[in-house]
């Protein structure tokens, strides 16, 4: 790992950056997370209620969200399943032509930890092929479905010609991964700026890690300070959303003000992660 720190480092001088990403798994992860802890048994129908939470996103969410951005004139990252891709056609073509980035985030949402070689490679073949079906552009991002890897992701996304991943959290600003002759570009994250912390929540089957639904203001607070802090160290503030979590109406009304409090500071750089990925490769490269 490689990582340039300084207070100075940000474009225009700016004194931090920040990101607004969207992981859009629908009902996929939900139909994953029921076949893994045998809430559904093979050949069984998935529980539509549980399926209609995941799609909340596409119907919901997502166009809530879209509305969002452009009445703050400003661009996100749209990390997309290929199976969701080639389920809505249709609005992933809108978040393109907004000019949100869509970035690359599986086929089946499939944890690359559990696959094997074969599979890890069908799995991002597959994705990169239904998204460049779509939007007719080959992304250049990339964040793992369960933010996991295996010992071989990032030499196949070196191999694929992905410019950065988003999946680490080892330094508060961008770092390089050196593979092989090449590198690849870290936009980190943390389990503090995801929603899914603190708003997943489901009866059956509950999820492992679930603590209960956590009021938006809580929120606001925790994701606030952290923006306030990392500004003052110069850091990057990369929030990561789930349509069918953020996307309700009091936790919109939440992110609304977030955006506001980026866009007040006026030296907070919003922008996409391919954005910073490529403005740290052109300034940052030991």
């Amino acid at each position: 790992m490689v990582c340039a720190y300084d207070k100075n480092m940000w474009k225009n001088g700016a004194k931090c950056a920040a990101c607004l990403t969207f992981d859009c798994d629908g009902d996929i992860s939900w139909k994953n997370i029921m076949r893994r802890t045998g809430a559904v048994k093979e050949g069984e129908p998935y529980s539509p209620v549980v399926l209609s939470m995941g799609q909340y996103g596409p119907n919901v969410a997502v166009p809530r969200i879209l509305r969002l951005l452009e009445k703050h004139e400003i661009k996100g990252c749209f990390y997309v399943p290929g199976m969701f891709a080639e389920a809505y056609p249709n609005l992933v073509k809108e978040i393109d032509r907004s000019g949100h980035e869509v970035g690359h985030h599986g086929y089946a949402h499939l944890n690359p930890s559990r696959l094997t070689e074969r599979e890890e490679r069908e799995e991002m073949d597959r994705g990169l092929d239904a998204l460049m079906a779509i939007t007719g552009k080959k992304p250049k991002g990339y964040r793992s479905p369960a933010f996991d890897m295996s010992p071989r992701t990032l030499d196949l996304l070196v191999e694929k010609g992905f410019i950065y991943e988003s999946n680490q959290m080892a330094y508060d600003v961008p770092y390089f991964h050196e593979v092989g002759h090449s590198r690849i570009v870290e936009i980190p994250f943390h389990w503090l700026t995801m929603d899914w912390t603190y708003f997943a929540f489901n009866f059956f089957p509950p999820l492992e890690y679930q603590s209960g639904i956590t009021s938006q203001e809580a929120v606001y607070e925790i994701w606030s300070e952290e923006l306030e802090g990392l500004r003052e160290e110069g850091g990057l503030f990369t929030v990561v959303m789930h349509p069918q979590a953020i996307g309700r109406p009091s936790r919109m009304r939440m992110l609304d003000r977030l955006v506001r409090l980026m866009k007040s500071k006026g030296d907070v750089w919003i922008a996409t992660p391919l954005e910073i990925a490529e403005y740290w490769l052109k300034e940052h490269s030991p």
